[in-house]
């Protein structure tokens, strides 16, 4: 402990990490994000789940899971409206207000946490039910930001 009537003396200091993250299996799910706007998913080989997000093995019963097209389309279960800034990736390129959303897409069994952006954002224009597609961004790097939702109707 520094003595109250010694000054402390600060030091700047910058660190800059360079880090390379492997997708390993799931790369498949990133790459067609990028390369071809496609959402995929993946169904266990033995008892038929399909998980978004993907995974490579079920959960369940440990079986290998393979790669299932998704429609892109799906329905929202539940949400909220945000008017300050989120830690979804994808929010940065949204304004405000954003809804975060958990959403359940056609085809799958489990439901993930993502984005809509709607023309309409006034409270109750998205809500648990509405119908959502899958935009992608014109600038993909292979991230979920890659993508977000919007209502069907819009």
């Amino acid at each position: 402990m520094v003595p109250a009537n010694q000054e402390i003396f600060e030091v700047p200091w910058q660190l800059r990490v360079d880090y390379l993250y492997s997708y390993g299996e799931l790369s498949k799910f990133f790459r067609e994000l990028v390369e071809n706007k496609r959402l995929f998913a993946t169904q266990c080989s033995q008892c038929g789940k399909v998980f978004m997000p993907p995974r490579g093995d079920c959960p369940y019963c440990w079986a290998p899971t393979e790669w299932v097209l998704l429609s892109g389309k799906g329905t929202v279960i539940s949400c909220t409206y945000s008017y300050q800034p989120s830690e979804a990736a994808v929010a940065q390129y949204l304004d405000l207000p954003i809804i975060l959303a958990i959403i359940k897409l056609d085809g799958t069994d489990t439901c993930f946490y993502h984005v809509v952006d709607a023309k309409d954002k006034t409270i109750g224009s998205v809500k648990a039910g509405t119908r959502v597609k899958a935009v992608f961004r014109e600038e993909r790097i292979g991230t979920i930001a890659d993508f977000y939702f919007v209502p069907e109707s819009d």
